[in-house]
């Protein structure tokens, strides 16, 4: 009988089948006989809620509690007491390496540890973790094991269900079109991107990485923040397409995308952020493609001057172009889309009767499919009135469907005007060949001028015409009436003769036709409203045509003049008429009046050839003038040196005068100053001259671009005018530039000019500086341009813009869109060769109707950045000491015994020289010589290549040049060569005073270098 023990009190379900089993059979034996340390664990075992066994004694007896039943299954109550290896022989295998370890003292854990269970009636996979320990029995040798588990099957399962969908969602992100990128924590550090994102942003390393350091072109473009605002506030956002710059792209991407928050599933925290979107560059690209296909198509359509417009199945009108809309009297195209326009339009037939739609030839075009042209019939305007045109009706087909038509119309109204002038002018011509056959054999003047008035009456369709034929009296202002057609000659016999008043003096004068079509309403005839007219009882005249009679020697013979009293009658075509009879009438009274006198025909004769002797002078004295001013501009440089070399002896001998006379006779003194004056305005025009040859050298500079364009503001508003707003943008720490400030000013105010002309109407005027830097991709495309650092100035206006045709040519000399006379075509080709010879860039960005930016790109100077002081000259004269010695070399007697008096009265001891020949003797018997001060231009060597010989010789020799010719051996490419002293001619003798003494008083660097070299050896 088992006794009941202690340690089973309680224990669940496990305990109670413990204690009403008999053990005493049992390889245990019974419950009191059972070991403390088995009693203890199965005590403590019992008691707990955490599955646990026990395996005891040799046969391994297994014993476990109510939490471990559930694992056991279908094999539970019959486990209870049974051999561990009999219970799960189905994972034996598995386990009994741990088993073997645990009975040999080693406890051992495993965490998740697969296993495939026979327990429900079918083999299962589950996964357990659990841990192996041995128990020590009483005699202390290990007795049994025990274990403690739980079985982690469902979490397992989940874990790959989770890591499955996982991979699933990962793989699905993959294949999926659109772009996607997860960011965790709040530096949005990446923790997965798929290949789509990978291409847009290029290859880089993401994972783990915040974007910041992924990205970092990003910066400054808004999308770090939009990022840090959706992990803030937790609010997604949506943009579409937005322009993002890569740094692997030359062009934005413009992209649609979503940032949203990810939340946590246990506190609603949020964790990261998730981006998805699509690149739609290329769309947008294909978009304006379309856009601009469509805008190019319209723009083609609205270039003819042909009508166009197309209907639907229906005879709704889709589509019409500018010519269409002028021709028809629309106000807009918008008015005549989506309506049927055949009411409107082509409503009746050319004789009134009714054009039903059905009968249209578009309409059957755009319905049947049946082509049509149709020639002289009319198209309506909305306000009634009609044209004639020819019309073409072309179906349109839809994969082999009639879907609409097109129609194109030419107005023929000119073409019929031309018939009908073609037909007048037939008669025309008939009238002017029977008029002139008459004038030619008519030698009578008072027939002659009747059949002229006569004439064109009928050529004009006047109601009264006639011809004053011009014979002076004494005083010379009356005229003789010679002929009158279409009134009675009592009509003006209150009047008199005609006079030269403001009515009929211009034509008297021979200035041109004159015609009117309601002189009642023209300030020509008359003072003041309403006294505008003929004079109170003249014949009623509103339209009027007046044309002078011009013999061909030029004298006015009279004038011929036609009238109607309704107005608007004479048209261009009759001025022309007239022109024509009045030329045969002057033809014909020459004749006459040559046949009546012989000795008048002498007379004109002899007139003639005084005439045309005056006009062959006049023409040779044009011819004299042209190759006058070729000669001028090919013999600019060397007058203005001649000029310069005369006025150099002009102005230093007067300046040696001075200090001579110095200030005690006062009309002496007064007479020196005056033609000093003369000649400093003589040197002047020489300067004036040079400049008209395109000879004077650049003298580049340190420039401060800010400053100069800020120190410009004044001077562009003036020449800008009040209706063009002037706006600077300087950059903060703009670079400096090496340039020709007086050129780069000149270049500015160039393109505000410009600027301004290209907005007529006014507008604003943007000066920009900025730092720039052109890579080796850009210069690519630009040959010449150098990669590097550049400074930036850009102009913009708001103006008319230029197309690409204007543009490409924009640079090339003598090109100009203005009018004639308007501009020369070199400002551009002017500010184009500055840029280049400053080894800059300039570019033209323009848009019609936006505006145009040209910018200016000039490299950045680099090292010393001090602006050239100007040349200052001290009030003291700096003199020499007596004992420096200067070689003057001048092939101009005049001028070299000027430098030698000019140098001597300074305090210098002199030596002159004819030529290069004899400075080079002199140079070699004087090794006293401190400076050589020659001139440039001399015959045999010029004053360059004597500097060159000299240096040979004598290197830290000082020389000082001197030129009244820019053009010349130290100046290159417009530009003084460095190191080179320059004194221009003319110039005074303080000017030489101080020129001469600054050289003189300048360190040769190998001077310097060599004191340098011998203060270290020194030590």
């Amino acid at each position: 009988m088992t006794t009941v023990a202690p340690f089973l009190a309680g224990g669940g379900e496990i305990g109670a089948l413990m204690r009403s089993r008999d053990w005493s059979s049992h390889p245990l034996g019974d419950l009191g006989g059972w070991p403390p340390s088995l009693r203890t664990i199965v005590a403590l075992m019992l008691s707990s809620r955490f599955p646990m066994f026990v395996a005891w004694g040799d046969e391994l007896s297994f014993l476990y509690n109510d939490a471990y039943a559930d694992i056991l299954g279908a094999k539970h109550p019959d486990a209870l007491g049974g051999r561990f290896a009999d219970i799960w022989h189905e994972i034996w295998s598995d386990i009994s390496p741990l088993i073997d370890a645990a009975l040999a003292g080693e406890a051992s854990y495993r965490e998740n540890l697969p296993l495939v269970m026979h327990r429900k009636g079918y083999d299962e996979p589950t996964w357990f973790t659990f841990s192996y320990s041995p128990v020590v029995g009483h005699d202390g040798a290990i007795a049994g094991m025990y274990c403690v588990c739980t079985e982690t099957t469902g979490q397992v399962i989940a874990e790959k269900r989770r890591a499955a969908d996982s991979r699933r969602l990962r793989d699905l992100m993959q294949e999926m079109p659109a772009f996607i990128a997860v960011m965790t924590g709040p530096e949005h550090r990446f923790a997965y991107v798929n290949d789509a994102y990978v291409a847009i942003t290029g290859s880089r390393d993401y994972i783990g990485r915040p974007i910041r350091d992924v990205l970092p072109e990003l910066a400054d473009q808004g999308l770090f923040e939009l990022v840090d605002r959706v992990y803030a506030n937790g609010e997604r956002q949506v943009e579409h397409a937005a322009p993002v710059w890569f740094a692997h792209e030359d062009e934005p991407r413009f992209i649609d995308f979503l940032c949203a928050p990810m939340v946590g599933h246990d506190d609603g925290a949020i964790t990261g952020i998730f981006v998805s979107g699509y690149d739609v560059t290329e769309r947008l690209r294909a978009e304006r493609a379309v856009r601009d296909s469509e805008a190019y198509t319209r723009l083609l359509l609205d270039s003819t001057a042909e009508g166009f417009y197309a209907v639907d199945r229906d005879g709704v009108t889709t589509l019409c172009n500018d010519a269409f809309i002028s021709m028809l009297g629309f106000a807009s195209k918008d008015e005549a889309i989506g309506r049927k326009l055949h009411d409107i339009v082509h409503h009746s037939h050319p004789d009134g009767s009714t054009y039903a739609a059905s009968d249209c030839p578009i309409y059957l075009a755009a319905s049947a499919g049946t082509p049509a042209f149709v020639s002289g019939e009319r198209f309506f305007r909305l306000d009634g009135s009609s044209f004639p045109v020819d019309y073409r009706a072309e179906p349109v087909m839809r994969h082999g469907e009639v879907v609409g038509a097109i129609c194109t119309f030419v107005d023929t109204s000119e073409r019929e005007q031309a018939q009908a002038d073609l037909a007048q002018q037939a008669r025309v011509l008939e009238t002017l060949n029977r008029t002139g056959a008459a004038l030619a054999g008519e030698l009578d003047l008072d027939r002659l001028i009747k059949r002229v008035t006569d004439a064109g009456l009928e050529l004009t369709g006047a109601q009264f015409g006639a011809f004053f034929y011009n014979v002076l009296d004494s005083e010379g202002e009356s005229y003789m009436l010679y002929a009158l057609s279409g009134a009675e000659r009592a009509a003006f016999d209150g009047f008199g003769m005609p006079r030269a008043t403001a009515i009929f003096q211009p034509t008297f004068q021979g200035n041109g036709i004159i015609r009117s079509d309601d002189i009642m309403t023209d300030a020509r005839y008359g003072k003041t409203a309403p006294h505008f007219g003929m004079p109170k009882g003249h014949l009623p005249v509103r339209s009027y045509l007046a044309v002078p009679v011009i013999s061909r020697s030029g004298e006015v013979i009279g004038g011929l003049f036609y009238g109607h009293e309704d107005p608007a009658v004479f048209a261009e075509r009759h001025e022309q008429l007239i022109a024509g009879i009045a030329g045969q009438a002057a033809i014909g009274v020459d004749n006459a009046r040559l046949f009546q006198s012989t000795q008048r025909l002498n007379d004109t004769l002899e007139e003639r050839v005084r005439e045309r002797t005056a006009e062959l002078e006049q023409a040779q004295e044009a011819l004299r003038q042209s190759q006058k001013m070729e000669a001028v501009g090919q013999l600019t440089g060397g007058i203005a040196h001649d000029f310069n070399n005369m006025l150099a002896v002009v102005i230093g001998s007067l300046d040696l005068l001075g200090r001579r006379i110095g200030d005690g006779d006062a009309r002496q003194r007064r007479y020196i100053d005056a033609a000093a004056d003369g000649a400093r305005r003589a040197a002047l025009l020489t300067q004036r001259l040079l400049a008209f040859s395109r000879q004077q050298p650049l003298k580049p500079e340190a420039i401060r671009v800010n400053q100069l364009v800020s120190g410009m503001s004044d001077l562009l508003r003036r020449s800008l005018g009040s209706d063009v707003l002037l706006e600077t943008v300087l950059a903060a720490g703009a670079w400096p530039v090496h340039a020709d400030p007086n050129q780069l000013e000149n270049v500015i105010l160039n393109l505000a000019v410009n600027a301004r002309d290209a907005m007529p109407e006014g507008g604003r005027l943007t000066i920009e500086t900025q730092n720039a830097h052109l890579d080796a991709r850009y210069v690519a495309h630009h040959p010449g341009l150098t990669p590097g650092q550049y400074a930036l100035i850009a102009v913009t206006d708001t103006g008319a813009g230029m197309p690409d045709d204007v543009i490409a040519k924009a640079f090339d000399p003598f090109f100009t869109t203005k009018e004639v006379g308007k501009g020369t075509g070199l400002g551009l080709s002017q500010v184009y060769g500055f840029v280049k010879q400053s080894g800059g860039h300039v570019k033209i960005y323009s848009e019609i109707d936006h505006g145009t930016t040209i910018k200016i790109y000039l490299p950045r100077l680099i090292g010393d950045t001090e602006e050239a002081a100007p040349d200052v000259f001290s009030q003291d004269v700096p003199l020499g000491d007596g004992r420096e010695v200067v070689l003057v070399v001048e092939d101009e007697p005049s001028v070299r015994a000027f430098s030698v008096d000019a140098l001597t009265e300074l305090g210098y001891r002199v030596l002159e020289a004819d030529g290069a020949g004899a400075a080079l003797r002199l140079l070699d018997a004087h090794p006293e010589i401190d400076l050589l001060f020659t001139d440039v231009v001399m015959p045999e060597m010029n004053g360059a290549k004597l500097a060159e010989e000299v240096r040979v010789r004598r290197p830290d020799l000082k020389i000082l040049f001197t030129t009244g010719y820019t053009r010349n051996a130290v100046v290159h490419n417009g530009v003084l060569d460095a190191g080179v002293n320059l004194i221009g001619k003319p110039f005074t003798v303080d000017e030489l005073a101080a020129r001469v003494r600054e050289v003189l008083d300048i360190v040769p660097t190998g001077v310097a270098a060599r004191d340098a070299g011998g203060a270290g050896s020194a030590d």
